[in-house]
């Protein structure tokens, strides 16, 4: 009797989370990735002085050369390849997600993301004004030079969570076909 109650206990938990996951999960992380709860634009300075914080985005061809940097499994191209085009984006929450997520919002050209494992955003797609389409599925991403494995997760007003400081994200690389595998 009571191995019979237990398999059913463990039934109908599965089968509430199953129908949860199908009806709830609106392409969202199942746990906190760092975005803002009320998100809004950051400034820095005062009065007169005050303007928006930006980053700037740049996507970029890879180069002939590449290199492997520590903890790297795969080499990848260097981040300095033709400029394929560029935006300044405004710092908006506390992701490079929610900036570029937002700043594309209503734009011709735009990227998009793609849930990965349920826990961080992987920008998916670029498409510029002209029309061009770029899969960026095999991307890689510098933020102020250094690697960043992906969007959601990444700060945009770096440790002390003050815009217009030293460590704030500055530059965003994206290496169209920057790892070779």
């Amino acid at each position: 009797m009571r191995k019979r109650l237990t398999g059913t206990v463990i039934t109908v938990i599965l089968i509430i989370l199953c129908a949860g996951c199908f009806y709830g999960c609106n392409d969202e992380p199942w746990f906190d990735d760092c975005r803002s709860e009320k998100p809004d634009y950051h400034y820095i300075g005062d009065g007169e002085n005050k303007r928006q914080a930006t980053f700037l985005l740049e996507l970029r061809e890879p180069t002939d050369e590449s290199e492997k940097n520590d903890g790297d499994k795969y080499f990848h191209s260097k981040i300095d390849g033709k400029l394929i085009a560029d935006w300044e984006v405004p710092m908006y929450g506390n992701t490079i997600y929610e900036s570029v997520k937002k700043f594309f919002e209503y734009r011709d050209d735009n990227f998009s993301f793609r849930l990965e494992q349920r826990r961080f955003y992987m920008f998916s797609k670029c498409t510029l004004s002209d029309g061009t389409k770029y899969d960026l599925e095999t991307v890689y991403i510098a933020v102020n030079g250094v690697y960043a494995k992906c969007a959601n997760y990444q700060s945009i007003l770096g440790d002390d969570g003050i815009a217009g400081t030293q460590d704030d994200v500055k530059t965003v690389v994206l290496v169209y076909r920057g790892w070779l595998y």
